[in-house]
Parts: structure tokens; C-alpha cells; sequence
């Protein structure tokens, strides 16, 4: 994998789109079609690529800015194999991130109640069901392999570096702690005057704060340690301040292990 990700871009593409013909076909489809469900048109129409983390604000995001799911829940590095080595250049790339501690609440939270749809509902069936509540699922069931078996709780910087290398290609991180100004900054970049409404939101009567001990900050702390140290976060959030100011001292760097 390594290799290939030392290939020229436009190279590693063709390669690509031999191999994965059927995938690349697909992609390619999904450029020239409009859907209220997945479709990358608004990305070349806008010239704009939205990395969608989940629970993170994406679907709000998506379809305030895009009138529709988007892209889903794609990795930069596959937008890499969508696009040219110039769109994909050009094109303005965006995410937002949230706090692991709170982001990993909120999936486990959404997928208990039943999740977006029916793959959901079974993985939380077969995965969620065995513990009793959330204490026991991050003591038990969290490590660094198990998060990566199912979407919600992959790390989010496995969505935002390509693989091989240690600077991210994004030019702007949004903070889901500062989702209103960080929001209004994309929407006016886009020349587009919407508001954020808020889909796909987990109801929850209490704040992440008060769902861990302090073994459970460890845990997560360990499993997610690359977000927090890449993207500044500690558990109160208390550094917001200092995560927004650091987007202005250039591109992030993945910590390394």
C-alpha cells in the first residue's frame, strides 16, 4: 500500500480504475448524476470536497450545503481515485472534527436507540446489546481493532491523512464545538446564504462530561490518542480556543506512534 501511495497521483488513479473498474465506474456515475441520497455532481459543481466524519454535523452539513447526502462517509484518500490530480488539487477540501471522548458517546448513544437504518440496527443488535451501558462497552469492548470494524467509531484521522504520509489534505478543519462560525465560513466561501438545520441529531438528556469515570477518559484516550494529540483536543474541551487558532500555523501533522 505504501508503494502505490508513492505513485503519482493521476497514475495511482488509472492503476485504479483497471483493478477496481466496476468501483471506478460507479464513482464516475455518481459525478454525473444528481440524487437526494449519494452523489459527488455537487462536489465538481461547487468545486468543493466535503470529508464527512461521522457524528460530526455531516448530514446537516451535506445537506444544507449540497441538498443532499454528498458523499457519504468517504475517506480523502478514495476522493483521490474520484478525482483528477487537478480537480483534486484545486477543489477546496473541508471537514469538521468533535471531541473523541463526545463523539464516541454520541455514536454509541445513536446506534442504541437504532441508528440510521438497518445496518445499524443490526450491528448494534450483535455488538452493543452483550453490555449493559456504556461504561462496560468502552472497558470491554474499546481498543484500537475494534474501532475500526465499524464506521461510527473509526478514528477520524484515518478519514483525513492518506495513507503514508503525515500531513493532512484538507485545507480547512471545522470544529463541531464551533459549528456555527465554522459553518458560516464554509457557507460564505460557497456564496451560499443557508443556515445550518439540524438532522440525524442524537437526543441524549445528559453532556458526555458526566458519562465517564476516570479509567473510561483513559481508555479512549489511548484508543483515539491520534485524534487528540493531530487535532488538539483534551477531555473538557478547554482548549477550543487554542484548536481554532492553530489553523492558521498551516497544515496538521499526524502524531506519530
Amino acid at each position: 500500500m505504501e508503494l502505490v501511495q508513492k505513485l503519482p497521483h493521476d497514475l495511482r488513479r488509472a492503476i485504479y480504475s483497471v483493478a477496481k473498474r466496476p468501483h471506478f465506474e460507479l464513482m464516475q456515475l455518481k459525478r454525473q448524476t444528481m440524487s437526494e441520497e449519494y452523489s459527488f455532481k455537487p462536489f465538481d459543481e461547487s468545486k468543493t470536497i466535503f470529508v464527512h466524519i461521522p457524528k460530526a454535523a455531516g448530514v446537516s452539513i451535506c445537506k444544507s450545503l449540497y441538498g443532499s447526502l454528498a458523499g457519504g462517509h468517504t475517506p480523502i484518500s478514495r476522493y483521490q481515485y474520484v478525482f483528477s490530480k487537478k480537480d483534486f488539487c484545486s477543489y477546496f477540501k473541508f471537514t469538521f472534527v468533535r471531541n473523541p471522548w463526545d463523539r464516541l458517546f454520541s455514536a454509541y448513544t445513536f446506534l442504541r436507540k437504532g441508528g440510521f437504518n438497518d445496518k445499524d440496527k443490526k450491528w448494534a443488535a450483535d455488538n452493543l446489546s452483550p453490555f449493559a451501558n456504556f461504561e462496560e462497552f468502552v472497558m470491554e469492548w474499546l481498543n484500537a481493532e475494534n474501532v475500526r470494524e465499524y464506521l461510527h467509531f473509526i478514528p477520524q484521522t484515518d478519514m483525513l491523512f492518506l495513507p503514508g504520509t503525515s500531513v493532512m489534505s484538507i485545507d480547512f478543519v471545522g470544529f463541531f464545538e464551533n459549528i456555527e462560525d465554522d459553518f458560516h465560513y464554509i457557507a460564505t466561501k460557497m456564496n451560499k446564504a443557508v443556515e445550518l438545520p439540524y438532522f440525524n441529531k442524537t437526543e441524549r438528556e445528559e453532556s458526555y462530561l458526566y458519562q465517564y469515570n476516570d479509567a473510561m477518559i483513559e481508555v479512549v484516550g489511548d484508543v483515539y490518542r491520534a485524534d487528540i494529540e493531530t487535532l488538539g483536543y483534551v477531555f473538557d474541551n478547554s482548549t477550543l480556543a487554542n484548536q481554532v487558532a492553530m489553523r492558521s500555523q498551516g497544515p496538521l501533522t499526524l502524531m506519530q506512534h
